[in-house]
């Protein structure tokens, strides 16, 4: 590839993380189950922004694809505080995920990372917010979700691990990322 300008390269970068919101957009499409429960690929997506392009652009995706998935495809009423949530989720992906701290796959960052986001994010979190929201019993609904968020700890993990695995096999971040993106910081 011939050498970049500084603006060609913020325009790739653009284009690159703009068609990921779009795939999440699609993916999340995919997701089945109640405004309670839903279950959903997008962590893929999410795992592959972070990858890519850390934690700041990663938070920003999250949050623009919730606002566009929410206008374009309600499911429920809208909530800006699960904007918050995603564009948190983005940058905790982007934080543990970063090619820049971890050229070679850790297993236990992305351990921590199902951890974090399972848990912490998705079940706690999204359970208090679905509580103010709906003004449903925060018990019974925690313990309603603790089973499914149970059961994706280890999908993420290893759905993240081994999407991860065929990105560096496939040499996809050399041959997506241009040089100057591995040389900056992002802001």
């Amino acid at each position: 590839m011939n050498k970049i300008t500084t603006h060609q390269s913020a325009l790739l970068r653009l284009v690159y993380l703009a068609f990921l919101i779009a795939v999440r957009l699609v993916v999340g499409r995919f997701s089945f189950g109640t405004t309670f429960l839903q279950i959903s690929a997008t962590f893929l997506v999410s795992a592959l922004i972070g990858h890519w392009y850390g934690p700041w652009y990663a938070g920003l995706a999250g949050g623009i694809s919730d606002v566009i998935g929410a206008s374009l495809f309600p499911n429920g009423a809208f909530n800006p505080a699960f904007t918050v949530v995603a564009i948190l989720s983005g940058v905790i992906y982007g934080w543990l995920l970063d090619y820049r701290r971890m050229p070679q796959i850790s297993r236990w960052r992305i351990a921590t990372l199902s951890v974090v986001v399972n848990l912490g994010i998705n079940l706690v979190v999204n359970t208090l917010l679905l509580f103010y929201m709906y003004k449903t019993p925060f018990w019974p609904l925690f313990w309603t979700r603790l089973p499914k968020e149970l059961i994706m700890l280890p999908i993420y993990y290893v759905g993240i691990y081994y999407l991860l695995k065929t990105v560096g096999r496939l040499r996809l971040t050399q041959r997506i990322v241009p040089e100057q993106w591995k040389k900056s910081e992002h802001p």
